[in-house]
Parts: structure tokens; sequence; C-alpha cells
């Protein structure tokens, strides 16, 4: 069993490391656009089309960050399917490793982006169903590596 929690342990820190990483990156990024765009131009479309064009530097990159969930979901499915589990325990451990861990991917890059976004939040309702959707595909696709890997291995 503790071999088992040990692998548990290890998938949380991997998404809990990817996730701050994404997370830093999209405050990084929402600051990069609000310097580059509102605090250096000037003009009446500036003030119109600035926090819109931060917003969408925004969007973009937490959505860069669910697209990459499921890959990571496959990664760990296939580790954790090589042997450090018997099947039937490894593809539950990566079903719900890549189902939560993209909630959690997900939370810290919309907290931690519209920190860097003086113009607002993307926690809207497209948004939570983007995520939505990015958890059960990365909950399916490390489902599907852990079955994968534990064939190979």
């Amino acid at each position: 069993m503790t071999r088992g929690r040990d692998t548990v342990v290890g998938v949380v820190i991997v998404y809990v490391g990817v996730s701050l990483a994404a997370g830093a990156v999209a405050f990084a990024g929402a600051r990069l656009a609000h310097t580059r765009f509102l605090a250096a131009a000037t003009g009446n479309a500036v003030s119109e089309l600035g926090p819109v064009f931060v917003e969408t530097v925004l969007v973009a990159l937490a959505v860069t960050a669910l697209v990459v969930a499921p890959v990571l979901g496959i990664v760990v499915g296939l580790v954790l399917g090589r042997g450090v589990f018997d099947p039937g325990r490894s593809i539950p451990v990566a079903v719900g490793g890549g189902l939560l861990g993209t909630l959690l991917l997900g939370a810290t890059v919309a907290t931690l982006g519209g920190a860097g976004s003086p113009v607002g939040s993307i926690w809207t309702r497209s948004f939570l169903v983007a995520l939505a959707v990015a958890a059960v595909a990365s909950a399916v696709a490390g489902g599907i590596g852990a079955a994968v890997g534990a064939r190979a291995g």
C-alpha cells in the first residue's frame, strides 16, 4: 500500500508542478500583454480594445494549458502502467489523476492569470465548460495511457 500511496502522491506532485508553472506563465503573459498594449500605448482604440486584447491573451494561455492537460494525462498514465501498479490499479489512478489534475491546472491558470490581468477574470461559464471537457479528456487519456503502459510493460 505504501508504493500505491507514494505513486498517487507523485501524480499529485506532477500536476501541482505543471499547474504552478502554467499559472506563472499565464500571470506573466497577462502582465506582458497589459504592459505592452495598455500601459505603453495611447489613443482611443487602446481604451476600447486594450482590455479585450489582454483578455484574449489570457484566454489563449488558459486554453493552451488545457490542451496540454490530456497530453500530460497520457504521459502520466503510461508511466503508471509501466509497472508501478497492476492494470486494475493503475488505470483508476491515472483516470483520477487526469481528472483532478486538470481541474487543478485550470483553476491555477485562471486564478494566477486573472491576478496578472488588471482587466478581469476568465472565470466564466465558457471557461468552466472548456475546463470540464479538458478534465474528461485528460481522464480518458490517462486511462488509455495506463492501459497501454500496462500492456507494454
